[in-house]
């Protein structure tokens, strides 16, 4: 399991964001997650993306960080999508990407009972 993924999981927990669903999009051998998490609002979204990308290389912008409602960031192959309620709902990528969803919470208690 990549590590940087089960890091940026763990630091979106600890900000109390809500439904934080991890899915592996490898594709031709290209190696790719997405990570969707809610926050309540545009200005905790836009925290969370500071913290993040203070403790990981970001690539390229903050998308979507001026207004705040949904924020995309790349961290190497992880790409972080943090979204308000209403937005996350509208667009619906977790229904998109379902079948390539992973259950970090499964692998993290599973590694922490070895």
């Amino acid at each position: 399991m990549n590590e940087q993924l089960i890091k940026i999981y763990e630091m979106l927990k600890k900000f109390k964001c809500k439904n934080v669903a991890t899915f592996d999009l490898t594709e031709n051998g290209e190696t790719k997650f997405f990570v969707i998490a809610s926050c309540l609002n545009a200005d905790d979204n836009k925290k969370v993306a500071d913290e993040l990308c203070k403790n990981f290389d970001l690539i390229g912008e903050k998308d979507g960080y001026h207004k705040g409602e949904w924020i995309i960031l790349r961290f190497s192959n992880i790409y972080v999508h943090l979204f308000i309620s209403t937005i996350r709902t509208k667009y619906n990528l977790d229904r998109l990407y379902k079948n390539r969803e992973i259950d970090l919470v499964k692998y993290l208690k599973k590694q922490k009972s070895k």
